[in-house]
Formats: structure tokens, sequence, C-alpha cells
């Protein structure tokens, strides 16, 4: 049976029974045997790895997951051990639970992974209380770390965190959360780790409690393979390529889409992982060539509905009736004879995607505010509606473009998708994925770009957004001949005479007012005055709370 409660005292030192583990200068418990290549700790067999390896696994795992799946990987793997070892220990010891708990860190010490000192180890379940904190030092993680990274993004002991909430949770029964408050490999004299119950952590464990929900990335693609698949359950899509269709989906959303090393490309992409959740309508603001759509995609890939159709309408492409007809298969009269099925029917189950959506009809608007209002599901309305435009939706309803209920609709949800020429270095992250794409469809593998032109590029103003870059690209690789990198004579004109980027001015409260007033308060004109994009000056507004 667990205990509910335990005072810090019993904890102060340790048992004879551990501490004689780790009271030798060398370790009497390993054994090796390198005629049938094998190594034993405690009679449980092992492998020796370098640090330097594992600081190439780790530069590798953030390079090809992210640093948030790459440390959810690490975390949960770390768990997992962590409650294999639990059930082990007290195994090992009868049963006793305060010997378990101590056992933990003693024989992670054993192995070489750092050495642990308790300062401090309290529960109360009944009052919904517990508080350990550990202090490590010589931690082999921080090490990694540090070797992995010439300037470390975050604390870095993932795993050991991991281990150590995974090994009590066993033990008391309940979800504890380990953080690392503190680490040797971000520059502490040592690594501090703070373990408490999972509802007593405020926002420093949310990364963790994202951890613990983060879905398996083959999951992610199963899904993918599955709306394949379940295409040729109707007709209408047979003529898709299905096979096709999933591989670009997957590299438009790899390359456009989850590159977001910028903060506000981070931003927006975390806020639409939130509205992937639900079925609310969600309307994408950005600049022709943004990758709204491709954000649509991934939005509806991440959601319930990744299995159903993604069906895209160009609202600006069409007009009147003939949109009209073609959205919500209204004529005004009869069905035209071999007319296809509205795009509204086509999507049901999935997603219907409305680009430049003001150009709706203005009772085609009435008819989708309707269909909102009611819900997925009701009416015969059974699809999700991700809309996009590329102007200001403040300016198309004061022009009258736009209907005042549907504004409302879709405004709750924004996503504001950032101009290339303020995500930074995601221009190059972006440019390296594209060259390697085209390098491979046009027998060009192995290409890279100079230093010079990788520097053009993060100048250029691009007007024409990741569209434009991607073309860009595609004619570098084709223009450039033999083996050597990629330089400035091979990028188009309009790139070279772009390059006339300048940094944006500190938008302050003060600046930002200023600006407001000498042109009387319109948004647009402002940003041009202060030489930002009208999304770069609305995040600022919304950030500093400025009506």
């Amino acid at each position: 049976m667990r205990p509910t409660k335990l005072s810090a005292q019993v904890f102060l030192e340790l048992p004879p029974v551990l501490s004689h583990y780790v009271d030798s200068d060398r370790n009497h418990w390993i054994e090796s045997r390198p005629r049938d290549g094998r190594l034993a700790l405690l009679e449980r067999t092992g492998v020796f790895e370098d640090l330097e390896a594992r600081a190439v696994e780790r530069r590798q795992a953030v390079h090809l997951l992210g640093l948030e799946r790459a440390r959810a990987l690490a975390f949960r793997a770390g768990f997992e051990a962590g409650r294999r070892d639990a059930s082990r220990h007290l195994a090992a010891f009868e049963q006793n639970v305060r010997l378990a708990l101590q056992a933990g860190p003693v024989f992670k010490q054993l192995e070489g992974r750092f050495r642990a000192e308790a300062v401090r180890f309290e529960f109360d379940l009944e009052s919904e209380t517990l508080y350990r904190e550990l202090a490590m030092a010589n931690s082999a993680e921080a090490r990694v770390h540090r070797m992995a990274f010439e300037e470390t993004p975050c604390e870095g002991c993932w795993h050991t965190a991991g281990y150590l909430s995974g090994h009590v949770s066993e033990l008391v029964g309940r979800r504890v959360v380990t953080v690392e408050t503190a680490c040797a490999g971000f520059g502490a004299d040592a690594c501090r780790f703070v373990s408490r119950l999972d509802h007593e952590w405020d926002g420093i464990a949310d990364w963790i409690r994202a951890a613990f929900r983060m879905e398996p990335l083959e999951e992610e693609f199963a899904r993918r393979d599955a709306l394949v698949d379940n295409a040729q359950r109707a007709a209408r899509r047979a003529q898709r390529a299905l096979s096709e269709m999933s591989r670009r989906l997957q590299r438009d959303l790899a390359l456009d889409d989850l590159v977001a090393g910028s903060a506000a490309m981070a931003e927006t992409i975390e806020r639409a992982r939130q509205l992937a959740a639900s079925d609310v309508p969600v309307l994408c603001v950005g600049e022709h060539g943004t990758g709204r759509k491709t954000l649509a995609k991934a939005i509806h890939q991440s959601s319930k509905r990744g299995q159903g159709p993604f069906v895209a309408v160009d609202c600006e492409s069409r007009a009147g009736k003939l949109l009209d007809r073609d959205i919500m298969g209204d004529t005004g009269g009869d069905a035209l004879p071999g007319s296809a099925a509205p795009a509204i029917e086509e999507a049901e189950e999935g997603v219907l995607y409305l680009d430049e959506v003001a150009h709706l009809s203005p009772q085609a608007q009435k008819r989708l505010v309707d269909l909102l209002d009611s819900g997925p599901g009701e009416d015969g309305f059974n699809a999700r509606v991700i809309a996009a435009t590329q102007r200001e939706p403040e300016q198309l309803l004061g022009e009258g473009v736009l209907r005042e209920d549907l504004y409302y609709a879709l405004t709750m949800n924004r996503l504001d998708l950032p101009p290339l020429r303020e995500r930074g270095h995601d221009v190059l992250q972006l440019a390296r994925g594209f060259l390697e794409r085209f390098g491979k469809r046009h027998g060009r593998a192995g290409l890279a770009f100079s230093v010079e032109a990788e520097q053009a590029l993060l100048d250029c103003a691009w007007p024409g957004n990741i569209r434009q870059l991607r073309n860009v690209v595609e004619h570098a690789a084709v223009m450039t001949s033999g083996d050597e990198p990629i330089g400035m004579a091979a990028l188009p004109e309009d790139v070279l005479t772009a390059r006339n980027r300048q940094s944006a001015p500190e938008l302050s409260p003060e600046v930002i007012r200023a600006a407001l007033r000498r042109t009387k308060n319109n948004r647009s004109h402002a940003a041009e005055l202060l030489g930002v994009g009208r999304t770069t000056l609305w995040r600022a507004m919304k950030r500093l709370g400025i009506e």
C-alpha cells in the first residue's frame, strides 16, 4: 500500500542499504566482457556511449523534429524509464516506498549520470501537496546539451526531468511533474529539479503538459495516408492524384507552414494548433503568397476532420450568381444541366476553404452566416469553414464589401500570417528546403547557397512572399552550373534590386500613437509611415493595449 504522507526528515540521509553504493571511489558493480561485447551494471545489461555521440543525437533530433518535439520525446522516454525503474525498485526493496523513492537518484548516480543531493522531499496526498527538490552536480545530460548547442535554447536535462517525474509518479500513485529550475548546461553552477503534483504548477510546466498530449508523428502521417485511402469512397474525389497529393501536402506543411523560427510565425502556428482542436470558423489574414492556404490545410490535417475533404474555392476569380452557385448551389432557379455539386456539399465532413471571402455576394454572405450560426451538423451542413483575405477585414467592412455579421463571425478566430520580410532567418530555412526539393526534381541534388547569396535572400523585401521565394529558388537551381554553391549570378534581378530592406523602428506606444494622430487613425497609412506591415502594426497595438 502506498503511503499518503511523508516528512522531509526521513530523506536527509541515505540508509546504509543504499549509501554503500555511492560511498566508494570506484564502481564495483560494473562487469565488462569485451570478448562477448557485453557490459552490465548490477547484473542489468547495457551499453557504453560517449557524451559527444549523445550530443550529436540531440542536435539532430532538434534539427529534424524541432525543439518542442525533441524535448517532448526525451521527457516522455525518461518518464517511462522512471516508471519502469520504480517498479523494479519496489520489488528489490520489498515494497518499501521510502527506499524505492531514494533508489532512483542513487542508481542513476551509479550509472554516471550525475551526483545527486537531496535538498527536500515531503508530501501529503490528502492535502494535495508534494514537494521534492534535488541538486545535481556533474550532470551528463547538461554537458551533452552544452556540447550540442553553442547557444542553448533552454534548460536541457529533459530526460532526467522525465525520469524523476515518472519515478515519483509511479511510487505515489499520482501525476507528478518535475521541472528543471536551473541547468549547468544553461550556465548555472549545478542542475536543480523541483517535483510537484501536476495541479500545483503554473505555466512553467505547460511544455511538459503539452509533451504528454503531443500526438506521435506516425499518427499524424497515418491520418494523412488515410485521407488518400478514404478519398476513393467518393466518385467526385476519384480524379485527384491521391498518393501524390498526400506527399505534396506533407512537403507543403514542412516547408511553408511549420517553418517558424521567427516569433511572429511561431505565435501564429501555436494559435493555429489551438484552433485545430475545434470546429470554429477561422479567418486567415495575410498578403498574397504568405501561405494562407497552406496554413488552412495544416489546420485541417491536424483536426478531427483530417480524413475528410479539403475543398478550396477562389472567390476572387469568379463573380455573381456563378460564384454563389458553385459554393451554395443557389442559382435562383433550377440547377443547370450537368452542373457539379456545390462546394458546400463537396466539403461534407471536411473543410470548405474560401479565399478572398469578401468577393461573395451579400446574399451568399448572409447564407454563410446562417450556416455558421447553426454550426456543423445542423441544417444539413457538415463542414468547417476557413476563410482568407489579403486585406484588413476592418477596411473591407468599412467599404461595405464584407457584411458586418460575417465580419464578427470570422474575426473572432483570426490568424495573421506575417509577410516573409518580417520573418528573419525563416527565409533561409525555407529557401534551403525549397532548394533540396528542386535540386532533386531537376537532377541537381546537393546544391547549396553561397554566403553572399544567402545574405541577398535575407536582404530582399520579398513583395511576393513565400511564393516568390519558391520561384526564385527553382530559378537559381536551374541556372546554376556545376557543383559550385549558388552565387549572386544565379539570382533573378528583382531579388538583387530589391535588397533595400531596413530594420523596423521601435514600435513604442508613443511612436504608434504619434503615427495614428498624423494619419487620423488610419492604420494602413500609419503602418506605411512607420515603414512596417499592417499586420506588424496591428500586432504591436494589440500587445501594448492601444485601441
